[in-house]
């Protein structure tokens, strides 16, 4: 065991680390884009020469990914083509944030994101959270709204009344679901997170209908001809009607920027010439011709391996820097739980049972947020999310290495201790390289498990195979075929190293 004094010494050298290492990295990602200068958003933006509009990429033609190109070119369709435009005109470069819809409106809470343009209609409880633009894609044959219905359905509803009292799903806060809930009666709301979900549900029975955008109505139907449109639309206010870019709330002068150029485009019918040229690209981005379920995922795989093979190395890159990094902190923890000290072992003791008895995707959520604040905004979303995943890795690795420092015959301790080794000597000599032979399986689970954790991210994302995920899900409006494709490759991937982690450990068995 350490004795008191070297605990000191070994959990003031990590807090001392620790600070150099936050010191050196925060001033670094401040300074490369300082938006902490006085004034509002709009002069900031004006400052930094940049605007950030965040977007849900899973809403076509409104906003997608074009899955043959990469980086920011990825990002398409006709809120895409408004954000260029309102940058063009601002007079700064362009940098669109994909996330989760739910995580684009916490984002501009949160001001990560200067605007937010990813399909937003009014509602009087968005109004309250943030600034609304005026409308815009206010015409009737791109801004209608549509529900998408089951094709074997399509003689029984045909109106708004033959769904009262069924299940219809909506996105959670969208303008679909006041729709449903005021025009439907008695509708049983199921939200969702995407309208890749909602069809999913609809076609494998969970709901009866999907509330949605009349563009994206068309195109879905398109794609799948087991769906069809029900042939009366949502009735609409015209207080709701179009779309709404979003500010973070009191941005006042950026909004009254923001609609001065949304008139523009409105008076020049732009929006309207975007539309259509996002659903033709969208159209034509992969048609698939297979019809059976089999073919269809061979098809895809065959059309998308490259975004597949990409996603599965960021996949298991982030798992492997994960459990690197996460056994070295982890290795800290660990030693220090040992020490006889009582107030560093209950400041280690802490650490790790907050990290473990918390959710990740809560922890990812919460340090994404403070170190977005700590950076300004600036810190890389990719570097965030590897910075909690660290974090939660390094609280399970500090107890399998105790485990396994502990579960070393005491007898070897006194046996070193009676030869007059040092507590270091005793360490790093007698006791870590036998526990080792514990730690390593172990170690090699954490990453198996790390590999399945990482699916969280696809929140933010990042590119990881649940991202991957959702572009091929936007790309081939097909929900079940890309699931099945994703989970056998995580499946081959585990299941793989699980068979490696056995024999390793059969090895280190026989050697004892």
């Amino acid at each position: 065991m350490l004795d008191m004094k070297k605990g000191f010494k070994l959990i003031s050298a990590f807090l001392v680390s620790f600070m150099i290492m936050m010191s050196s990295i925060m001033p670094a990602f401040a300074d490369e884009t300082d938006t902490s200068t006085t004034g509002d958003l709009l002069d900031k933006i004006q400052e930094r020469g940049e605007l950030i509009v965040g977007t849900s990429p899973d809403f076509p033609p409104n906003e997608f990914i074009d899955s043959t190109k990469t980086g920011q070119a990825q990002y398409v369709g006709s809120d895409i083509e408004l954000a260029k435009y309102i940058a063009k005109k601002m007079g700064v470069k362009l940098t669109i944030k994909a996330a989760s819809f739910d995580t684009v409106l916490a984002n501009l809470q949160t001001e990560e994101i200067d605007l937010a343009i990813t399909g937003l209609a009014y509602t009087p409880a968005r109004a309250q959270q943030m600034e609304m633009s005026i409308g815009y894609n206010m015409k009737e044959d791109t801004g209608g709204q549509a529900v998408i219905i089951a094709k074997k359905d399509a003689d029984k509803y045909k109106k708004l009344t033959d769904l009262t009292g069924l299940k219809v799903a909506a996105q959670q806060g969208s303008i679909q679901q006041q729709y449903t809930e005021d025009q439907i009666l008695d509708a049983k709301l199921q939200s969702i997170s995407s309208i890749d979900d909602g069809v999913a549900l609809l076609k494998n029975g969970t709901v009866q209908a999907v509330a949605c955008s009349e563009g994206t109505a068309d195109e879905y139907i398109e794609k799948n001809s087991e769906l069809a449109k029900l042939d009366e639309l949502f009735n609409i206010d015209q207080d709701y009607a179009g779309n709404r870019v979003g500010a973070p709330l009191g941005e006042k002068r950026l909004m009254k920027e923001v609609n001065k150029i949304l008139k523009e485009v409105n008076k020049k019918g732009l929006y309207e010439e975007w539309y259509k040229a996002a659903k033709k690209q969208s159209s034509e981005q992969f048609t698939l011709t297979a019809t059976g379920f089999f073919g269809t995922c061979v098809q895809i795989v065959q059309y998308c391996w490259p975004q597949l093979l990409k996603g599965l190395g960021i996949t298991l890159g982030l798992a492997a820097i994960t459990v690197i990094f996460g056994t070295i902190i982890g290795g800290l923890f660990a030693l220090v739980k040992l020490s006889k000290n009582k107030i560093v072992q209950a400041i280690a003791g802490v650490y790790v049972e907050l990290i473990r008895g918390t959710p990740l995707l809560l922890q990812l959520w919460l340090f994404i947020n403070i170190f977005s604040y700590l950076t300004n905004g600036n810190m890389p979303m990719i570097v965030s999310v590897i910075i909690a995943l660290v974090i939660n890795s390094s609280a399970y690795v500090a107890e399998i290495i105790r485990s396994g420092i502990q579960s070393v015959d005491k007898g070897q301790r006194e046996a070193a201790k009676s030869l007059g080794m040092s507590n270091v000597h005793m360490m790093t000599k007698i006791i870590i390289p036998q526990a080792i032979k514990n730690i390593l399986p172990a170690l090699g689970n954490e990453f198996v498990m790390m590999i399945k954790e990482t699916s969280l991210a696809s929140t933010f994302y990042i590119g990881e195979l649940m991202t991957v995920n959702s572009v091929i899900k936007s790309a081939t409006y097909k929900s079940i075929e890309p699931l099945v494709i994703v989970g056998l490759i995580y499946f081959i991937v585990t299941y793989s190293l699980s068979k490696l982690i056995k024999y390793m450990e059969g090895k280190l068995s026989v050697s004892d």
